[in-house]
């Protein structure tokens, strides 16, 4: 079939998926006739899927006589070079010219890499050195490819670049592969192995732990490197003993880094002392300036973040005093104890980029608001006003002191439907859009990366809304963040899976919309998500929790496989939630701060009495203050997009933090010139009070 013809084929297909959506077609169609032409270009495709598959199979036992037929059949098939590509991975001793010949002509395939990848271990597992050099690319991390590299740079007598590789290979902190002996003995021969180049490997094997392997190194030190290991190590072994840094000079090669680690521990246990030490360090000389003062602002920041040290402390240096970082450090601790009065003068010293975020816009009027006498409050008033159009988590905290909705900015474009038809008719969408109704997901998230790799932002902006149409969620949010397209409200918080949400959210006595908003934040809405400590699915469960979540709720206890799965994932979520919730009593600042840090530290954090923005605030772990944050707000989103009344935060949440002296938000703020008595919150109900229909 010529080209033209598909492509117009492909856009029928595409204008009766947007028939069936919200994007509204030019006035010349004709539906009627259109359907008819695309249901028969859909049931084409379906009948290709079914030969797809039999000949991805053939193609992987690598029967090739019998592939002629089927491939026939495939000639206008957007997946056909999945096929090529399967059959030349099954003969591993295809000619090198084949595979490269397939890799050039096909130039921004992924599966190009995997099948470069697959040949350098074909030829690296054959003993081919030339065929495995072709192949292989520099970005390679596997360490038998690497050795195997070297290996076959001096086999080839490419002598320069052999050194240079096996030298990368000695600088590791950790044992190499067997395969990597013959070319460190070549290396050795040819005068690889210097003074320098030994000590360096056995400073990283110590840093590293590696214990066994450091005592194997020290045969290669010379016999003062040797001594100065053995004081080293008794230094790190015993890093709070003040007295063994009397000999360490930091500014020598051979002495930083494993000193630099003793440093560094006892900063972390006894901060106060390392800023004496490190003073008589610089003052003798065996530390220079600059190192002096990154290790200064290490110290002084843990102290101030242990409420030990103030910034006008001593013992830290003028130059510091001004530092933004321990400015704000030190704002977090003054907000913490509730000594909104000593804020304004910190918040003066921070840059201007700082003083005009919206944290500390907040934190200011938070301030003034404070202060006796009209002035303050009206201060105060005229910036929550001005914060309370951020959709912000702080522009949401404003809106609540004004006792009026949060803001929901949002500014969703609607893209012209040619636009998306022809990005969907583009060769890559049409691999996308089958790889995905195979259910080959992982295909289809490369291809789609490698599609939006060059694309500019409006390209991206058209690329999420063809994302959004085809109900790719994950892949929409990703897009439109990356194009930074933050005003597109609808399209990064869409509703899949609203029914399970729903469902579960009322079996468990949870808001639905904190449950979309929990997976929202963990996940994007990618069921198949797993986090590099294993956490899995929509809601990203360790499985160990999974289990036990499972096992109280009386569900089958989930595989890996079943946590991706999004109906089991989202009961397992939206119980561990909902128990969460019992365990503190509704509040959900504090679930969601046991749903990521865990529930003992949650406790531990609630301990001392505190306003409830300011406890937030001074959440100790930056990711779990930042994911309290956001999901409250895209709770609160959530909601404003289904019409329901849902605030930042509940006045009964707000009392749980300071039952003495709650939080006075609302309109009553500013209309009397004291403070109120108690929370208005334009009668918003207790979350379980409400519907959790959408």
């Amino acid at each position: 079939m010529r080209p033209i013809m598909t492509r117009m084929l492909y856009k029928g297909l595409l204008i009766a998926l947007a028939l069936s959506s919200s994007i509204s077609l030019p006035a010349k169609a004709n539906p009627p006739r259109q359907a008819a032409v695309t249901f028969g270009i859909e049931m084409q495709r379906f009948r290709q899927r079914a030969v797809f598959l039999e000949a991805r199979k053939i193609a992987r036992r690598g029967k090739l006589s019998a592939l002629k037929p089927l491939l026939a059949s495939l000639s206008d098939y957007p997946l056909k070079s999945y096929i090529e590509y399967e059959a030349l991975l099954a003969r591993p001793y295809s000619s090198d010219e084949a595979v490269q010949a397939f890799i050039e002509n096909h130039p921004n395939f992924p599966i190009s890499t995997q099948l470069r990848r697959a040949f350098a271990d074909y030829r690296r597992d054959q003993n081919r050195p030339e065929g495995f050099l072709r192949f292989h690319q520099s970005d390679d991390a596997d360490v038998e490819n690497q050795c195997f590299r070297a290996s076959a740079l001096w086999t080839l007598k490419r002598t320069q670049e052999a050194m240079a590789a096996t030298q990368a290979l000695w600088l590791y902190g950790r044992s190499q592969p067997k395969g990597c002996d013959k070319a460190f003995s070549r290396w050795r021969r040819a005068g690889g192995l210097t003074r320098d180049l030994a000590w360096q490997r056995y400073e990283l094997a110590v840093l590293a732990g590696e214990n066994r392997l450091a005592t194997y190194l020290e045969r290669t030190l010379s016999e003062d490197q040797r001594t100065l290991a053995r004081q080293l190590n008794r230094l790190r072994q015993r890093p709070t003993r003040t007295d063994r840094y009397n000999t360490v000079d930091f500014k020598d090669p051979e002495q930083r880094a494993l000193a630099d680690s003793a440093l560094k521990t006892l900063i972390k246990k006894r901060p106060a002392e390392a800023l004496r030490l490190i003073d008589d360090l610089k003052d003798s000389g065996r530390l220079a300036p600059a190192h002096a003062r990154q290790y200064n602002y290490d110290a002084a920041l843990r102290l101030i973040r242990e409420d030990n040290l103030s910034l006008n402390d001593a013992l830290i240096p003028a130059a510091l005093k001004t530092n933004p970082d321990l400015i704000e450090a030190r704002l977090v601790q003054l907000i913490k104890a509730g000594q909104f009065d000593a804020l304004p003068t910190l918040l003066s010293q921070l840059p201007a980029a700082a003083q005009g975020s919206l944290r500390w816009q907040y934190w200011q009027a938070r301030t003034d608001l404070s202060r006796p006498g009209l002035g303050g409050r009206e201060s105060a008033r005229v910036s929550f006003e001005r914060l309370a159009g951020e959709r912000d988590y702080y522009g949401h905290l404003a809106a609540l002191w004004l006792g009026i909705p949060g803001s929901l900015a949002d500014q969703s474009t609607t893209i012209a439907p040619e636009k998306l038809l022809d990005l969907a008719a583009a060769p890559s969408a049409q691999r996308i859009y089958e790889l995905r109704a195979l259910g080959e997901t992982l295909e289809a998230r490369r291809e789609w990366f490698q599609l939006i790799k060059p694309f500019s932002t409006t390209e991206l902006r058209i690329a999420a809304a063809l994302a959004s149409q085809w109900l790719w969620h994950d892949m929409a949010i990703a897009t439109l963040a990356q194009a930074q397209a933050w005003d597109e409200v609808r399209e990064r918080f869409p509703r899949p899976y609203a029914a399970r949400f729903t469902e579960a959210a009322r079996t468990q006595g949870v808001p639905v919309t904190l449950a979309m908003a929990v997976a929202r934040r963990e996940s994007g809405f990618w069921t198949d998500a797993r986090s590099p400590v294993g956490a899995q699915g929509l809601m990203q469960l360790m499985p160990r929790t999974a289990q036990s979540v499972a096992k109280s709720i009386a569900l089958d206890s989930p595989t890996d496989l079943v946590l991706t799965q999004a109906d089991t994932n989202i009961k397992l979520g939206t119980a561990y939630l909902g128990q969460l919730l019992q365990r503190f009593d509704d509040n959900r600042i504090l679930a969601l701060a046991a749903y990521n840090a865990g529930p003992s530290r949650a406790k531990k954090w609630y301990a001392n009495p505190q306003p409830i923005d300011a406890f937030i605030e001074g959440i100790p772990f930056a990711e779990t203050r930042a994911y309290v944050k956001a999901v409250l707000l895209y709770a609160a989103i959530y909601a404003q997009l289904n019409g329901l009344p849902e605030p930042l935060l509940y006045p009964y949440e707000i009392e749980q933090f300071s039952p003495n002296d709650p939080l006075p938000i609302g309109p009553a703020v500013f209309n009397k010139t004291s403070r109120p008595a108690s929370i208005t919150l334009n009668d918003a109900p207790h979350p379980k009070a409400k519907s959790n229909a959408f």
